[in-house]
């Protein structure tokens, strides 16, 4: 079924009202009974999309908020300014979705359902305050925990935070709540339940920021005129201007000259079509074929992806993946594609992957790629297109059934190189033997990150635990030749300080051989 996402600087958003996310919320609990997967939802404003980009359109500031965003099973918009720009963009969401104004409305639903709600963050007593108003104005709502502890997502503090989440964790699924309210902040909040999500047992989980705070009335809400207007910010800069008012400006101000090459372009390419615009326009085509005992479907899509065309070509992309199958989206004869088919299409391979399939796009011209770029999503399919479908064919023959992360190790005298490949993530965390990896590194080591293409907070826990393992037995220990993105996250994760890295592995082992 065909549902709208409007993608923002590369950050996908559901085009809901406030009624429909608590409606898909509750039928996410609904899920979880059937495939016990949790869920996350996320409210995104703009010091969100601030926090997770860089100036540079090449740059990620934060792969892992990024990452997680991109993943998430419901996005909504935390602000009006969101709402504007999606119009700008060409297709306005229905609605700003806030934490403050959610969390109400879904304890009074959750009250009438008989679900309940577990509150975990928060300064000081606030959580405890919110739980006891919403409970005082939903007599019947169930608060399955209150609980404020303190997590860490950066610097060598991250060697400790697994045995402390894990106590987090025990309390949470010994409460059984059906949905856990995150209220650390963005981006810890996301951080944590992401690399906490294959132990958490609560079906969703929300990030929901400073909203305890509202609801305590810790912190005052703007009146509505100003909500409506999307002068919010400026009441917020108002009640706290020593802290919040660089933020704001300067969040603001990065905000605007990120968007506007995206919203220029777009308007460009959308006085091009009214010129161009011809029989192909809203017309596509489906061939199939069986390769090395796989179905390949090849969808030729039309001169447009936008709002227009969506509904049938998510009908052609719902048969492919009914069975098991391989889907290629051809872009030859795309000359236009705006943010809800972006949106459509970072959907689209997010599904591939959690059904195990495999989706290609070919045929991308250079004004296409253009708008992926603009719009900060070139990144996110990079690694899946292709020039033709015969280079996807010859792919598909040749290819190795290789997990999504694995290693290799190569002893030498005196010394242990540890090759990473692939994707370092939670998720790989669950299936991954890291006391055998580590017990298995009897010398000095370098660990070369040269075809590691990404890595979370889980991940950079395991890359810790060997440094100290390696340092506490009098060993060296160097990483080398990291990834833009990768490296990206050792720094804002302030862990290049604590690592000795190299560029390449010769300079890792001319710093093994030199006392470090």
């Amino acid at each position: 079924m065909f549902s709208e996402t409007v993608v923002i600087l590369g950050i996908p958003i559901d085009n809901l009202t406030i009624d429909d996310s608590i409606e898909r919320i509750f039928s996410m609990i609904e899920s979880y009974q059937r495939d016990h997967r949790s869920r996350l939802v996320a409210t995104v404003n703009v010091d969100f999309v601030v926090n997770t980009l860089s100036w540079r359109l090449s740059r990620i500031r934060h792969p892992e908020l990024l990452d997680i965003l991109r993943r998430a099973d419901l996005v909504t918009a935390d602000g009006m300014p969101l709402v504007v720009i999606s119009k700008l963009l060409g297709w306005s969401l229905k609605s700003r979705v806030t934490g403050a104004d959610l969390v109400p409305k879904l304890a009074q639903e959750a009250a009438g359902r008989g679900k309940s709600l577990y509150l975990l963050g928060g300064r000081g007593k606030v959580a405890k305050r919110a739980a006891s108003l919403l409970q005082e104005r939903n007599p019947e709502l169930i608060i399955a925990g209150v609980d404020s502890p303190f997590v860490y997502i950066e610097g060598e503090n991250l060697f400790d935070a697994e045995e402390m989440d894990r106590e987090i964790v025990d309390r949470v699924n010994e409460a059984r709540p059906d949905i856990l309210l995150i209220a650390f902040g963005n981006p810890k909040q996301e951080v944590w339940f992401n690399r906490n999500r294959n132990q958490l047992q609560v079906p969703v989980s929300i990030g929901i920021g400073g909203t305890f705070e509202y609801i305590a009335g810790s912190i005052r809400r703007a009146p509505l005129w100003m909500q409506r207007s999307g002068l919010e910010w400026l009441f917020r800069i108002t009640q706290d201007p020593g802290r919040l008012w660089k933020r704001y400006v300067i969040g603001f101000f990065k905000f605007g000259l990120l968007i506007w090459p995206a919203i220029i372009y777009d308007r460009y390419k959308r006085l091009s079509c009214k010129i161009v615009c011809d029989k192909n326009a809203d017309s596509f085509e489906v061939t199939g074929q069986r390769i090395s005992g796989t179905f390949l479907d090849v969808i030729t899509l039309p001169g447009r992806l936008d709002i227009v065309t969506l509904e049938s070509v998510s009908g052609a992309v719902d048969q492919a993946f009914s069975r098991p199958s391989s889907v290629v989206l051809d872009f030859t004869q795309v000359y236009f594609v705006d943010s809800t088919g972006l949106g459509f299409l970072m959907r689209t391979l997010r599904r591939a992957e959690k059904q195990g399939c495999e989706l290609y796009l070919v045929g991308i011209t250079s004004k296409i790629r253009r708008v992926f770029e603009l719009n900060r999503t070139w990144d996110f399919f990079q690694n899946n297109t292709l020039e033709k479908v015969d280079e996807v064919i010859s792919r598909l023959r040749a290819r190795d059934k290789l997990p999504r992360f694995y290693y290799s190790s190569t002893n030498k005298p005196g010394l242990t190189v540890l090759d990473f490949f692939g994707r370092l993530d939670a998720k790989q965390m669950e299936t991954l033997d890291a006391k055998k990896l580590i017990s298995s590194i009897a010398n000095d080591c370098i660990i070369n990150l040269g075809q590691l293409d990404f890595v979370d907070s889980s991940g950079l826990m395991l890359l810790i635990k060997i440094q100290k393992m390696l340092v506490t037995s009098g060993k060296k220990c160097v990483l080398c030749a990291l990834k833009v993105n990768v490296e990206q996250l050792f720094r804002i994760t302030s862990l290049d300080r604590l690592f000795h890295i190299a560029p390449d592995l010769d300079s890792a082992q001319q710093l093994i051989e030199r006392t470090l």
